[in-house]
């Protein structure tokens, strides 16, 4: 059985509520970028499946597993802007800026990273957010010096669901992909774990999350509390305990 090396976790709807963080996030990114005009509002809205009428996002959300060059083009066509790095920058800008004001971590988050932390594995995150944002939501949780590895679309690893971010991590923790664990709520998360040859957990907090998951896992739990007991069923682990 191989032996455990690290475990590595997307963010959003993983770590973070995503309809409570992003959701009114989005309402206050759209309506910067839209300048309060009710038709691009709608406009934007569509084209990256946000439901202003209910805060929440469609399954097919390039929101919800994109990364920003997957919908920011889009809002800049529609803006009458050039689709461009610095229009996707100010994208991201809002975006973190409105993220922090709504951000809402899952309540098993940080006693189940503590756990793996305190059993000597390598902690990780890999996100199709940009990773200054990324390393902004992590320290304002709280929990920024547990992870040792944080990778974003833009950090030179490609993003999700290109195998770069999960290959970055396993040469980070020095070990073979196989001893690493990749743990999110879209298939963007598990096709990356995949074609890198990690072992994929799905995460499926929401219905959404389970529709858009299927049966693509290896495993899939419905909460952070499941995963020491699948981890021990999968691998062999550390000396010390996972509480």
């Amino acid at each position: 059985m191989t032996t455990l090396a690290g475990v590595l976790f997307d963010k959003d709807g993983t770590l973070l509520d995503f309809d409570a963080t992003w959701g009114p996030a989005t309402r206050e990114v759209l309506g910067t970028l839209s300048g309060g005009d009710e038709r691009l509002f709608r406009a934007l809205a569509e084209t990256g499946g946000y439901v202003p009428d209910t805060g929440s996002f469609r399954p097919d959300s390039p929101i919800i597993g994109g990364d920003t060059t997957e919908f920011a083009p889009a809002w800049a066509l529609i803006l009458g802007s050039r689709p461009d790095e610095a229009f996707a920058d100010r994208v991201n800008r809002l975006y973190r800026a409105a993220s922090l004001t709504h951000l809402t971590a899952y309540d098993d988050v940080a006693p189940i990273i503590d756990g793996l932390c305190d059993a000597g594995l390598a902690i990780g995150l890999a996100t199709n957010d940009s990773e200054v944002t990324a390393r902004a939501h992590l320290e304002a949780l709280g929990l920024l010096d547990r992870f040792s590895y944080v990778a974003g679309y833009d950090s030179g690893w490609g993003g999700k669901p290109a195998p770069g971010m999960v290959a970055g991590f396993a040469a980070h923790a020095n070990a073979p992909t196989e001893a690493i664990v990749m743990i999110g709520d879209s298939p963007h998360d598990i096709a990356a774990a995949r074609a890198a040859g990690a072992f994929a957990i799905g995460i499926a907090r929401t219905p959404r999350a389970a529709a858009n998951l299927g049966d693509l896992p290896d495993v899939t739990i419905r909460s952070l509390t499941e995963l020491p007991a699948v981890l021990g069923r999968h691998f062999a682990l550390p000396s010390r305990p996972i509480a």
